[in-house]
């Protein structure tokens, strides 16, 4: 008689976590049943049917993931003072931005430091991230106050730096146009939801160059911040435009002579 046939059931592991902001990932596998197959044998001429191999039942695994908050390596500008980063519960400068999903933290205002960790650098699903998208040219990066990382780089104080793409059509220079858009203040509002550190300032765009892969800014006028999580957010918003808007690595910001760093006093 021929031996029955072999069933086997290979199962498939369920994937792992998703992509960072936050989302959780999840992926499931299913298994393939098989089959045994019947074989005839024959004595004194009676046919005798051999019993089959049962049916291997399907298997299914899945594995979905749970929301991740980690802090993935940086990825952002390295600046002349730290841009985005960890700190406690004073508003610390950041370094470099850096992406990876944050959790995000209680509401507490504009002006209250919380705890921070890097997010991602592209902007996502949160206050003027669609507006963002559907518009063309420089970015000019504004903030998303206490929302944790999830529209963009988490900084600050329980911050997100959002990417907008509306720097001053009329002017050519990417540089000029996006630090000009920036310094407008009340001129030029950011989209609904979106906070501009600097609204309060005085300050006023002279001149700008790429020295290697470091791009200089030089500005004149005064400094006024709203409360201490407006420094982080001053220098964030001033380098990250300056370096994405000539496709620098670093950025060394001047304010009539002095480096933004101790303008702002985080050196």
């Amino acid at each position: 008689m021929n031996p029955p046939g072999e069933a086997g059931s290979p199962a498939a592991s369920g994937s792992g976590p998703g992509p960072a902001l936050g989302a959780s990932g999840q992926g499931a596998g299913q298994g393939t049943a098989g089959q045994g197959t019947t074989g005839h044998g024959t004595g004194a001429g009676v046919s005798e049917p051999v019993p089959s191999a049962g049916l291997a039942p399907p298997s299914a695994g899945s594995n979905p993931g749970g929301p991740t908050a980690g802090e993935p390596a940086g990825v952002g500008p390295d600046t002349q003072a730290q841009l985005p980063g960890e700190s406690g519960d004073q508003p610390a400068p950041a370094s470099g931005a850096a992406a990876g999903p944050a959790s995000p933290g209680p509401t507490t205002g504009p002006n209250a430091p919380g705890s921070m960790s890097p997010g991602s650098m592209s902007p996502g699903a949160g206050p003027g991230a669609a507006s963002g998208a559907a518009s063309a040219g420089t970015a000019v990066y504004y903030v998303a106050i206490d929302d944790g990382g999830r529209s963009g780089v988490r900084f600050g104080c329980n911050d997100s730096l959002v990417a907008v793409r509306n720097a001053d059509s009329a002017i050519s220079e990417p540089l000029q146009a996006a630090m000009s858009r920036l310094l407008s203040g009340p001129g030029a509002p950011p989209a609904s939801g979106l906070y501009n550190a600097l609204s309060a300032s005085s300050l006023q765009y002279v001149s700008g160059y790429l020295d290697g892969t470091t791009v200089v800014v030089n500005l004149t006028g005064a400094v006024q911040p709203g409360g201490v999580c407006d420094l982080p957010r001053i220098e964030a918003q001033l380098t990250h435009t300056a370096v994405t808007a000539v496709g620098a690595v670093r950025a060394e910001i001047y304010v009539s002579g002095v480096p933004l760093a101790d303008v702002l006093g985080l050196s």
